[in-house]
């Protein structure tokens, strides 16, 4: 049966574990289901031999990834996957660039190919949603301010793309992956990449121990994403505080530099508790939407993703703004 690229069928049929628990080789054999059916109904997966792979790969005038080349020698290569970046490289655009030059990006289009859509999104709502977000916020006071909203942009857009790939599926590339891991690698490859994250076919089923313990580990990838951003972040607002001051005087009304390691602080809580929870809930209603209408037109699944992003960024940029002010950061 053909390999369908819709955004569920990508999904189903590769997913891996993302974050500490997933690359393209991701960990407990959850990954890498197949484009044909198998004998139980579910799809299966053919497996390539090196010799195989490299005979597909150059028939359709493609190299393999050293990634790719190392799966395929230690215990197979999955066809669905090779096909999947076969068809990569013979489009144009974003996606064919990324999957040859960044490859923890390409193991999440191999899984995924709405992932760069959702990536790109994400960056431009934030961005329009944070500046209307402290404009209204700061009122008056935004421009004498404006380093606060610069520092919260830069980081806010770094953060967007650690995010979404973090919680993005990624794809597993051959059936060795697992037996190729040490014990923790293994323990955190159960662990699924997102709360409703389906599990792959052909492989064990998340359990809801699983399930719940992807909270812990996503709480300390986002709160450590957010304390390093923060950190960097407010340690740029500050050094153009400073400058500023040092160039034009201090004015009336200039408010503290604000201390960069409470800044961080806050960031960490604000990612692990806030952003965990509210895009944990956005995958799910996308994973939601992929199976039922998307299955039927598959182009809603994007306006879906649209519209779910638009809201949370609207909620979350200002629960930040909120939150900061609580903590006495702005």
């Amino acid at each position: 049966m053909a390999c369908d690229l819709t955004p569920e069928s990508a999904v189903a049929a590769s997913a891996g574990d993302g974050g500490w628990g997933g690359d393209a080789g991701g960990g407990d054999g959850r990954g890498g289901g197949g484009c044909s059916e198998g004998p139980d109904g579910e799809d299966s997966n053919e497996v390539l031999s090196l010799v195989q792979a490299e005979e597909l790969a150059a028939a359709r005038g493609v190299q393999l990834p050293d990634k790719f080349f190392a799966a395929a020698a230690a215990g197979g290569l999955y066809k669905s996957v090779l096909e999947r970046y076969i068809r990569l490289q013979g489009s144009s655009g974003l996606n064919s660039f990324l999957s040859r030059m960044v490859p923890f990006m390409r193991d999440r289009l191999l899984a995924d190919p709405r992932y760069c859509f959702i990536v790109l999104a994400e960056v431009g709502i934030d961005t329009g949603c944070a500046t209307v977000a402290e404009v209204r916020k700061r009122g008056k006071d935004f421009w004498a301010e404006f380093e606060f909203y610069l520092s919260d942009l830069i980081v806010g857009i770094v953060l967007d793309v650690v995010l979404v790939t973090l919680m993005a599926p990624a794809a597993k590339l051959g059936p060795a992956s697992a037996r190729n891991t040490n014990g923790l690698r293994r323990a955190l490859g159960r662990v699924p990449s997102a709360v409703f994250a389906q599990s792959a076919p052909g492989a064990p089923r998340y359990r809801p121990a699983d399930r719940l313990a992807c909270m812990g580990v996503k709480f300390l990838e986002y709160s450590l994403a957010g304390m390093v951003c923060g950190f960097v972040g407010q340690g740029f607002a500050n050094g153009l505080m400073n400058l500023k001051r040092h160039c034009c005087g201090r004015q009336e009304g200039d408010v503290e530099v604000p201390d960069v390691v409470m800044t961080a602080l806050v960031w960490g809580l604000f990612m692990g508790v806030s952003s965990n929870l509210r895009y944990q809930a956005v995958f799910g209603l996308e994973r939601l939407v992929d199976r039922t209408i998307a299955k039927r037109v598959p182009n809603v699944a994007y306006g879906t993703s649209f519209a779910l992003r638009f809201a949370n960024n609207v909620v979350g940029g200002e629960n930040f703004i909120d939150m900061a002010r609580w903590a006495g950061i702005q």
